[in-house]
Formats: C-alpha cells, sequence, structure tokens
C-alpha cells in the first residue's frame, strides 16, 4: 500500500509546486511573460500525475482514489477559465481542498 501512495505523493508536490507558482504570478512577485510556457508544462504534469495516482489508487484500493476524481474533473475545466479570474483561482483553490482531503485521509 506505501507503493501505491508514491504517485499520490508526486501528484501533490507537483500540484503544490504550481499553484505556488500560479500565487507568485497572481500576486506579481514573479513575472514569467518570457517563459509562460513553464507553467502550461508543469500544469500538464500535474495533469497526468494526478491522472497517473488516480488509476494506481483505483488499482491497489487506496484511500485517496476518490478524491482525485473531482480533482481531474476541475483540471479539466481550468484552461477553459481565463488565468488571473476569481473562477480561475476558485477552481485552483477547489483542486487544493481536495488534494488536502486526500493526503489527511491517507494519515
Amino acid at each position: 500500500m506505501a507503493l501505491a501512495a508514491l504517485p499520490f505523493y508526486a501528484a501533490t508536490v507537483l500540484f503544490l509546486l504550481n499553484f505556488a507558482l500560479g500565487l507568485l504570478v497572481q500576486f506579481r512577485v514573479v513575472d514569467t511573460k518570457p517563459f509562460r510556457w513553464v507553467h502550461h508544462a508543469l500544469f500538464f504534469a500535474v495533469f497526468v500525475s494526478a491522472a497517473a495516482a488516480a488509476l494506481v489508487g483505483f488499482l491497489s484500493g487506496a484511500p485517496y482514489r476518490w478524491f482525485l476524481l473531482p480533482v481531474l474533473a476541475l483540471f479539466i475545466m481550468l484552461p477553459y477559465v481565463r488565468a488571473g479570474t476569481p473562477g480561475h483561482a476558485a477552481l485552483a483553490c477547489g483542486a487544493l481542498f481536495f488534494y488536502a482531503a486526500s493526503f489527511f485521509h491517507t494519515l
């Protein structure tokens, strides 16, 4: 069961890195205009890692598996909401909530 949690932890770390980058850009601490692709590439890695973690979770019966389904749904909607808007922030914060819930459920 411990090995089944590794993809989940990797997905969580990638999400937190991307979330932190989004916050830094939103509050103008970091300007990513010259390398905007980094945030998009990191989001792709976040989505793929969350999908892989969900798959591993369902195959192994891990306790976090059900929490990742809403995360994936939010990730699917996220690119359709303009960055820097309250909707984009709400979707990202919703994903953060489900990641936190799944993390505490695995403890």
